[in-house]
């Protein structure tokens, strides 16, 4: 198969899949944002649209508070840099200037975790928040217990739900296919549940079916287990290559993360690393991709000019 060739899963779709689904999640699951934090005290919502005018550009959904009267605040990041921190920081700032109230920042990280992520929080040295990486979650401890209570007829809590939309993103040794499609065939439709958290867990399915799906048969029976529509299956269908492009990107953003950017890239496989450079160039300059992903350089440099 050609690396360049733009899968079409006649899934797909135009925005970011994963921030969709971390606000789907926040607006869908109450527990969600104990889910993150472990914390049992959230009251709900915090009301801050009297507060002040440099909210406007902030997702008011990521704010809770606690019992306590202290505030959390969540962001959800695909990859982290210190840009994002010092983003991160000045919300939570504004956050304390606005409400007088001590700010409990969370990152909800989706991502691979950068080699040198200490580095990037303390950038902004007194900025410290809770990070929740999802990659280090056991995936297979999450998907054997959702088995159990499908196998038993147990009825799913909010937190087996939101294992169930997250396990892709998880430490699990399962392909992101085969899994996608034992979740959806093998689990969701058959579990026990409300109807609201199985409708909840179901767009989300489909957002990472666009993103993920590639074999045609897996593409075929998650459309009939899943029930999609034609008016659903439509515009999957207008909107194929901007996904797909956005699948091989993360694909090869991956690949080159854990085989060829590792250690200095001594250890590393160059041609996966020059494939994943090569994708990058496409969006960032040399300096960003150096800074955010931790690569010297002379490599990235090297790399397109020997290209260009």
């Amino acid at each position: 198969m050609d690396d360049n060739k733009v899968i079409d899963n006649g899934l797909v779709d135009k925005f970011d899949a994963e921030d969709t689904i971390f606000n789907n999640c926040m607006n869908d699951f109450d527990e969600f944002p104990a889910y993150i934090t472990g914390y049992d005290d959230i009251v709900g919502h915090f009301p801050v649209k009297h507060m002040n005018p440099a909210f406007r550009n902030l997702n008011m959904d990521s704010i809770r508070q606690r019992k306590n009267g202290n505030l959390v605040n969540i962001e959800h990041h695909s990859v982290l840099n210190s840009d994002l921190m010092r983003r991160d920081y000045n919300y939570i700032t504004t956050i304390f200037q606005a409400s007088k109230q001590i700010v409990e920042p969370f990152i909800f990280n989706t991502g691979l975790i950068p080699l040198k992520k200490v580095e990037h929080v303390n950038d902004t040295m007194f900025y410290n928040p809770a990070f929740v990486n999802t990659c280090e979650m056991r995936g297979i401890v999450m998907l054997n217990n959702l088995r159990y209570k499908v196998k038993h007829k147990e009825e799913l809590t909010q937190s087996d739900g939101l294992d169930l939309i997250w396990l892709v993103k998880t430490n699990i040794d399962i392909g992101r296919e085969e899994l996608l499609r034992e979740l959806t065939v093998d689990i969701w439709a058959k579990a026990v549940a409300p109807r609201w958290m199985l409708d909840a867990i179901r767009k989300n399915l489909i957002l990472w079916a666009k993103k993920y799906l590639k074999s045609k048969d897996i593409i075929e029976e998650f459309k009939r287990v899943i029930k999609m529509s034609k008016i659903e299956i439509k515009p999957f269908e207008e909107q194929i290559r901007i996904a797909g492009i956005a699948g091989e990107l993360e694909r090869a953003e991956e690949t080159g993360l854990e085989k060829g950017l590792e250690d200095g890239h001594a250890n590393g496989c160059a041609e996966t690393e020059e494939k994943f450079i090569l994708k990058l160039l496409e969006t960032q300059s040399p300096e960003e991709i150096s800074k955010n992903f931790e690569v010297p350089l002379e490599r990235v440099l090297e790399i397109a000019n020997v290209n260009g």
